[in-house]
C-alpha cells in the first residue's frame, strides 16, 4: 500500500511540474521557438509545452509525420503544432493561427509588419504557402520561418532542412 501511495505521489509530481503552451512563445532564430528545438524528444516536448495536445488527423494534416497540435482553448485554433520525423524527434515547431504576444527574441511581434522583418533580418527567401507565404532564413540545421499574411506577420516556425516551411 505504501508503495501505491509512494508511486502515486511520485506520478502527480511529474504531472504538474510538466509545463504548458507558452502563452507568450519568443522565437530565437536558429534556436528554438517556445522552446522548443528541432531534434527534441517527444518526451521534451511533454516536458515543455505538457500533455493537453491533440494528435492531428491524416485528413487536416499533410504526409505521414506525427502532429501534435497545441491550443489554448478548443473554441479557437490558435496555439503551437509540433510535427515529429519516424525517429520521433521534432522537425518541426510552429505556430498555429496567430496567437497575441509570441514574439521573436528581437522583438518583432505576431500582428507586427513584414517590413519590420525585414528591417531585423535582411533579405530572406520567400515560399508561397496556402493562405499565406513564408518569408525564411536558413542555417545549416535550421530554417527559420516569418509568416505573412498582406504586410502583417502571420506566425513563426522553425523546421529541420528538408521540412516543408509550409505547415
Amino acid at each position: 500500500l505504501a508503495l501505491v501511495a509512494v508511486s502515486a505521489a511520485a506520478g502527480a509530481r511529474s504531472a504538474t511540474s510538466a509545463q504548458s503552451l507558452p502563452a507568450a512563445g519568443i522565437l530565437a532564430p536558429g534556436v528554438s521557438l517556445g522552446g522548443l528545438q528541432i531534434g527534441d524528444t517527444m518526451t521534451q516536448v511533454v516536458q515543455h509545452w505538457g500533455h493537453k495536445y491533440e494528435v492531428c488527423s491524416r485528413y487536416v494534416c499533410l504526409g505521414r509525420d506525427t502532429v501534435w497540435l497545441y491550443t489554448y482553448n478548443q473554441d479557437e485554433p490558435l496555439g503551437g503544432g509540433v510535427r515529429f520525423g519516424k525517429a520521433g524527434r521534432v522537425t518541426a515547431v510552429f505556430t498555429l493561427g496567430s496567437p497575441a504576444g509570441w514574439r521573436t527574441a528581437e522583438g518583432l511581434l505576431i500582428g507586427g509588419d513584414v517590413q519590420d522583418a525585414t528591417r531585423l533580418y535582411g533579405t530572406m527567401s520567400w515560399s508561397v504557402c496556402i493562405g499565406y507565404a513564408a518569408m525564411s532564413m536558413r542555417t545549416s540545421t535550421t530554417v527559420t520561418s516569418i509568416y505573412t499574411t498582406g504586410e502583417s506577420v502571420y506566425g513563426f516556425a522553425l523546421t529541420a532542412p528538408g521540412t516543408p516551411v509550409c505547415q
